[in-house]
């Protein structure tokens, strides 16, 4: 009752941002997110120690939080812009999206192995799914289930407005191989914490993050091409999906290290992204959660 219950919160919500003008509702959006930091003292916690750790020398206190801040306004923007789609026939994209160097997904596709898209939680990286799609190129998103499934089954179905679908995470080698064999394209957004057992440990921010290791195994396996890809919000509703040129994977033939090697690459490529729109990162991610493990000496300190 109580899941069901907070999906009826949700979706009354979202339907009443859905029916006001597309910039009212965005502000609307964005207050509720500066409302959420205001009162969730848990998650403005890790949001704050987060920017502490990775942007603590390079920024003030007061900075730090307004880049806090902004990351909330960001969340509740999304949830308002994700919500116009509960109404059929959204103009949303066509009017308010841009799309740069979409010729460089397009040269990756020719090469008939399927295209890996690498990006984050950056922006509104639902709407740019959504833009992908509705060009006539669907994807598919790598994805863990919410806890609730009244609002995972709704917040699938919006993502398939175009075509898109969502692969569940947990046992999804094997459905992203099927479909990188296929020719088709898959979303990952590779700025998570993840297990010891399957990730490796490279720098994010000058820290140690635990980064799947699963995506650089896949790539190296299928010769799959990478293309970076972020949406960035620019103002008055407007965004810039911008793709970059395909990565120059390396592979020296040592499994281990050039797996190493790519994680370190693509972390590198979606922390260089974070730098340049800091305040459109979803910073409470707790991204350095999983730590390494202590060899035996420095277990009997």
């Amino acid at each position: 009752m109580a899941l069901f219950l907070e999906y009826l919160f949700y979706i009354s919500l979202a339907r009443f941002l859905s029916f006001l003008p597309h910039l009212v509702s965005l502000k609307f959006g964005e207050f509720l997110g500066v409302l959420l930091f205001t009162i969730d003292r848990k998650h403005r916690g890790y949001t704050i120690n987060n920017l502490r750790m990775s942007l603590g020398g390079e920024k003030t206190e007061t900075e730090l939080r307004e880049i806090a801040k902004g990351s909330y306004a960001n969340l509740g923007r999304n949830f308002a812009e994700f919500s116009r789609f509960l109404n059929s026939g959204t103009n949303l994209i066509e009017r308010y999206v841009r799309i740069d160097g979409f010729e460089n997904y397009l040269n990756a596709k020719a090469k008939g192995k399927g295209v890996i898209f690498l990006t984050g939680h950056c922006g509104n990286w639902e709407l740019m799914a959504l833009a992908q799609s509705k060009m006539g190129e669907p994807l598919s998103v790598i994805g863990r289930p919410m806890d609730n499934p009244y609002l995972d089954r709704l917040i699938n179905k919006i993502r398939a407005t175009y075509g898109n679908r969502t692969i569940n995470k947990r046992g999804a080698i094997r459905e992203m191989l099927r479909t990188l064999k296929e020719g088709g394209v898959i979303g990952i957004l590779l700025d998570e914490n993840t297990r010891l057992d399957e990730g490796v440990f490279v720098d994010f921010f000058g820290i140690p993050a635990c980064t799947n290791r699963g995506f650089a195994n896949i790539i190296l396996k299928t010769g799959a091409p990478v293309v970076p890809a972020f949406i960035n919000y620019e103002g008055k509703g407007h965004h810039r999906v911008v793709y970059s040129k395909e990565l120059e994977i390396i592979n020296i033939g040592n499994r281990e290290k050039d797996v190493i090697e790519n994680t370190a690459l693509f972390t590198r490529v979606i922390e260089n992204h974070i730098r340049k729109y800091p305040d459109q990162w979803l910073w409470m991610l707790k991204r350095w959660k999983t730590r390494p493990a202590k060899s035996e000496s420095e277990s009997e300190k």
